[in-house]
Order: C-alpha cells, then structure tokens, then sequence
C-alpha cells in the first residue's frame, strides 16, 4: 500500500480506542482513520470497524483488553510497550471498504438534518403557542360571556313573549268593558231624570216625563256614538254641551 495518506499516530490513542474511551484523541483518530468529520452517534458506528482496521494492522491488539479494575495509566505504559513503541504509522480506512459504512453515515446525517429541522419548527410552534396563550385566556372569557348574553337574550324573549300575550288577552276584554261602561252611563242619566220628575210639581210632571222619554232615546244612539271611545272621552266632558254629568 502507498505510504500517501499515512500518518505517525500516538500508540496511547489507539489503546484508548481499544479501551472504549471516546473524544478528544479518539475522536480525532476516528476523524483520520474515515477521512470525515463525525459528530458521536456517527463515531459510535464506525468504532467496531476502525478497530478492525487497526487489527489487521497491528495484529497485537487483538489480545488487548483493558479490565476497569486497572489503573488506566499503567495499562497504556504496559500494552504501548507490548505492542512495539508510543507511536505507529497507519494508513486511512481505504474507500472501497469506508463504502458500506459511508451509506449507514450519510443516512444518519440526514436523518439528524430532518430531526433539527423538526425541532426547530417545534420550537417556532411552541414560541407562538406561548406568545398566544394569554389570548386563549381571554377567549376564553369572552366565550363565557357571550354564553351568558345568550342566556339574557332568551329570557328577555320569553318575557316579552309572555308580555305580548298578556297584551292580546287583555285587548280581547277592552271591548267589553266600553260597553259596560257604557251601560252604567246609560242607567245614571236614567235614573237622573226619573229623580228630577219625580221631585217636579204635578203639573210639570207629563212635562218631565216626555222630556224623560227624549232624554232616554237621545242618550242611547249618544252612547253608541262613543262605543268607540274617543280621545276626548272622560265623566267630565260627556254631553252635547260639555258639561259633563258632573260626578
């Protein structure tokens, strides 16, 4: 293999990601070992295959494990030496091979492009729900008003309903009382004139009578006349003269 590409990497940064370590210098090996920059989900899915590649290059690390119980300094020391030296130079992961695994990144990529972009859209929609969320307070209250106008409105309805029917009934019974009354006006005036004849002397007595006689026709086609209850109607103002019958 050409020696273009290859880079003299520190053999404690190879061990820390044989370890299971991430960032800082592991990340940056993985950067190299892909020729691509990698956020940590994506260097999470390149790991298994960047250890392989240093595998079949350094055949030594396959029997490097470290054990949690160690201390992590003395097992770079002990395994660098093992293994040859602190530094090594290695080669990129060759093209053809960083294919497959390309695909599986790329995917990822967008994916976390559209997951951002949702996110975003999230925040903006959230940003307008509480922008708005006073208004929803007062919408609310009006909504409750206006039910209650509504409420007022019916009630005033059937009252006036109620009202107009207490109108027709009494408008239906009008009439009967004009002709009560006009009656009652008719036996005063009779009743009048019969106590004026009969506190007359004898000899005006057939006098009265007949004028009696006249009072009583002139006083009944009189009182149909007024059936109709003219605006002018009153005990006061009754009569062809306008005096009235004076009670």
């Amino acid at each position: 293999m050409s020696d273009e590409g290859r880079r003299v990497i520190k053999m404690e940064s190879i061990l820390a990601l044989m370890a299971g370590k991430s960032g800082g210098e592991v990340s940056d090996l993985l950067a190299f070992l892909t020729q691509r920059d990698l956020n940590a989900e994506e260097e999470s899915v390149v790991q298994p295959l960047a250890k392989a590649w240093l595998m079949s290059k350094l055949p030594g690390l396959i029997d490097v494990e470290f054990e949690e119980s160690e201390i992590y300094e003395k097992w770079i020391a002990s395994q660098s030496k093992k293994l040859g030296g602190d530094n090594v130079s290695i080669a990129p992961i060759p093209e053809s091979e960083m294919a497959p695994i390309n695909v599986v990144l790329d995917t990822l990529r967008s994916n976390d492009a559209t997951i951002k972009e949702q996110a975003a859209k999230v925040a903006e929609l959230e940003a307008k729900v509480e922008e708005l969320e006073p208004y929803v307070g007062k919408a609310e209250k009006l909504e409750k008003e206006v039910e209650q106008l509504n409420s007022k409105i019916e009630a005033l309805e059937a009252e006036k309903a109620e009202q107009a029917g207490q109108i027709a009934e009494f408008a239906g019974k009008l009439p009967v009382a004009e002709d009560e009354l006009n009656d009652t006006i008719k036996d005063i005036v009779t009743k009048a004139l019969k106590d004026a004849v009969a506190s007359v002397p004898v000899g005006a007595a057939a006098g009265a009578a007949a004028e009696a006689g006249e009072a009583n026709a002139a006083v009944e086609p009189e009182a149909e006349e007024e059936a109709g209850v003219p605006d002018d109607f009153g005990f006061g103002s009754s009569g062809a003269d306008g005096g009235g019958f004076g009670f």
